[in-house]
């Protein structure tokens, strides 16, 4: 089943992100990638692990390769190829608590370190975008619409105006005179305060 295109060249490898297939599916789930470009991917990431472990060849057999992308297609299907290739390379320069020979049983366990600080980086954007949206929606008082609408609850609470008059009073014409630094009253509408 060796394909010349999907042969890995070593002196490619060097620069992994060099590579057109690389480059192509590096923000693509693994699920929406070829099968055939998974397995050039990882005998890419697998090379490029093996040279820094300190090998001169890439040692892992087909039925190690078949293993792995059996598991990768079950339990990290939602994982982008960046995140499978970076645990790999990181796994095998040490950057993960978890140590060991480049075998499945190892491979599992970095590519389980990758999809933890994959998630942890979707949930720090969720989170981010909620308080992004959370801050916009609840700080009324900066924006003049927001101004308006706090001053026609302001002026039901207190009685000046009644919920007939609400919509009497444009809200975008009240926010450009509080905008201009004007206190409207209801008057400027034609309604007479109830509370006078």
């Amino acid at each position: 089943m060796e394909d010349n295109i999907y042969h890995v060249d070593r002196k490619r490898v060097s620069k992994i992100e060099d590579d057109g297939i690389f480059r192509r599916y590096s923000n693509v789930q693994l699920k929406d990638v070829p099968s055939d470009n998974v397995r050039y991917l990882l005998k890419l990431f697998f090379t490029k692990a093996s040279i820094n472990m300190g090998k001169d060849t890439c040692d892992i057999p087909e039925q190690s390769i078949d293993a792995i992308m059996e598991f990768i297609t079950k339990d990290f299907k939602y994982i982008p190829m960046l995140y499978i290739g970076s645990a790999i390379i990181r796994g095998s320069l040490g950057k993960y608590d978890v140590k060991g020979r480049l075998v499945p049983r190892t491979i599992y366990l970095w590519l389980n370190e990758a999809s933890n600080e994959y998630n942890r980086t979707l949930e720090r954007e969720k989170y981010k975008n909620y308080n992004e949206t959370k801050n916009i929606t609840f700080d009324l008082h900066k924006y003049p619409v927001g101004s308006a609408i706090i001053k026609k609850i302001d002026w039901i609470k207190n009685g000046t105006i009644t919920m007939d008059d609400w919509n009497r009073i444009p809200s975008k014409e009240l926010a450009e005179r509080i905008g201009s630094g004007m206190m409207p009253v209801p008057e400027l509408w034609g309604i007479t305060s109830k509370n006078k």
